[in-house]
């Protein structure tokens, strides 16, 4: 599901609402995670684009 980005931080919030302190602190570690698995995929995903696979080679032999 992707939502703008003010609707995220609302739903994150509401979320939040009525939580220990320490439920909280499990909640934001989770959240970092996840956007720290976000970062690491978009990385990943950039160095695939860098090193795309080299070109077909084609002989030109004839059998």
């Amino acid at each position: 599901m992707r939502l703008p980005t003010k609707q995220l931080i609302n739903k994150i919030e509401n979320l939040s609402h009525g939580l220990t302190p320490d439920q909280l602190a499990s909640f934001l570690d989770i959240i970092d995670a996840m956007t720290a698995l976000v970062e690491e995929a978009g990385e990943f995903k950039e160095e695939k684009k860098v090193k795309s696979p080299p070109a077909p080679t084609i002989s030109s032999a004839v059998h």
